[in-house]
């Protein structure tokens, strides 16, 4: 869990509000207007988090390869407490 999303830990204002956007766009089924609007952002704010979470990790959550290893990743830090608690 933590060699996917521990580089997210270095993204400007921690690695919460990178979670939360790929929680939402998984329960979104992938879709950015859908997930955007569950967290009132904008679709471009949307896609900018996503976009960054990209460039950290590696993993892009629009391809299914990497966003099975990104989900997993976020079920496996949420049942964990990641990143409220250091694991």
């Amino acid at each position: 869990m933590l060699s996917v999303l521990g580089p997210l830990r270095g993204a400007r204002g921690g690695a919460e509000p990178l979670l939360r956007t790929l929680e939402a766009y998984f329960d979104a089924g992938c879709t950015a207007a859908e997930a955007a609007r569950r967290l009132t952002l904008s679709v471009r704010a949307l896609t900018y988090r996503l976009d960054r979470i990209h460039q950290l990790t590696g993993a892009n959550p629009a391809d299914p390869v990497h966003r099975y290893t990104l989900q997993t990743a976020v079920i496996g830090a949420r049942l964990l407490g990641w990143p409220a608690q250091e694991i």
